[in-house]
């Protein structure tokens, strides 16, 4: 027999993520939420690009926007950090792992699973070794679906991740496809790797980017993959106005680089409202933003930020590193 089982394994935390990348709002994109492009702009596809970012822009009111940014900052001024991972022994007693013999490190590995916490971008990973085990049926996992979503999303709030900072959920099958060798295609079984569950982070309704849990279990809801990334969010210290671009100032920015990222071709444009993390002084915080994804209808995409607010924001691109 041949198999794509591991091929898909060794991807499932890259892959999961992919599932919802178009909206770009993640299932913000409906006609109810302001923060994210409209849905009905999701198969708008030209070349007048003024056309596209004028039904694209997420119908958010400024000042409004500006006040639930303000209550951030008012409730957490020092930053918030829910999550109750701090330590190896904390990912240990959640997972119900034996206690690792540690002299101080933040990473385990051995035969049976790898896991490890890096407290400066706030990211936890768990992987065991499921090497030689079959996979689940098909039929099974599907079943199985609605349960082990209830035991992951138990599993996040143990965490310290509670309903309330979940922006959206989505748990499906991650399936496998096995054939002989030299057989035809027909002749394909179909079993499941694991049932997954992919969450976005939100803080008071806006998306924190690069924040997402992501969690795999097979029968009886053994979990045998979790990758979280749900860092402190500490908006950036000098952030002292939170006054926002007009939508004039805000639309001629995007003009400019939707043009220099379409390149004359004809493409669909979809944004949502998030808050991206960035560099300051060695340190993650996060600039409220409007993500911009340019997408043609084949090739690949191109994504970019616009910074929201009207004040000039001193900091270095990306996240830190966990070095």
């Amino acid at each position: 027999m041949k198999t794509s089982t591991f091929r898909i394994r060794a991807g499932f935390f890259g892959l999961v993520g992919l599932l919802l990348l178009a909206p770009l709002a993640s299932s913000q994109a409906a006609d109810s939420n302001e923060l994210g492009s409209p849905a009905d702009t999701a198969q708008l596809y030209s070349e007048d690009y003024a056309r596209l970012i004028e039904a694209a822009l997420p119908p958010f009111r400024a000042e409004l926007l500006a006040r639930r940014l303000e209550s951030v900052r008012l409730k957490y001024p020092d930053g918030y950090a829910p999550l109750k991972l701090r330590k190896i022994s904390d990912l240990e007693a959640l997972l119900g792992l034996p206690h690792a013999d540690l002299t101080g490190s933040d990473y385990v590995a051995n035969k049976t699973a790898t896991y490890g916490i890096a407290k400066a971008s706030g990211r936890v990973h768990f992987a065991r070794n499921i090497e030689g085990e079959p996979p689940m049926a098909f039929a099974d996992a599907q079943r199985s679906q609605r349960e082990i979503e209830a035991r992951h999303l138990d599993l996040l709030e143990r965490a310290g991740i509670d309903a309330q900072q979940v922006l959206f959920k989505n748990t499906g099958v991650m399936a496998l496809r096995t054939q002989g060798t030299d057989k035809p295609e027909d002749t394909a079984i179909l079993t499941a790797d694991s049932v997954f569950t992919y969450a976005l982070r939100n803080i008071d309704g806006m998306q924190v980017e690069g924040s997402e849990a992501k969690l795999a279990s097979r029968k009886g809801g053994d979990v045998v993959g979790l990758s979280l990334r749900w860092p402190s969010l500490l908006l950036h210290p000098q952030l002292t106005s939170f006054k926002l671009k007009s939508t004039d100032e805000l639309k001629r920015e995007l003009l400019a680089e939707v043009r220099k990222a379409a390149n004359g071709a004809v493409v669909n444009v979809q944004m949502a409202v998030v808050l991206r993390p960035v560099k300051l002084d060695g340190r993650q915080v996060f600039v409220p933003s409007l993500k911009v994804g340019v997408l043609p209808k084949e090739e690949e995409g191109a994504m970019f930020y616009i910074d929201l607010p009207q004040q000039k924001l001193v900091y270095q691109e990306g996240e830190i590193s966990d070095s």
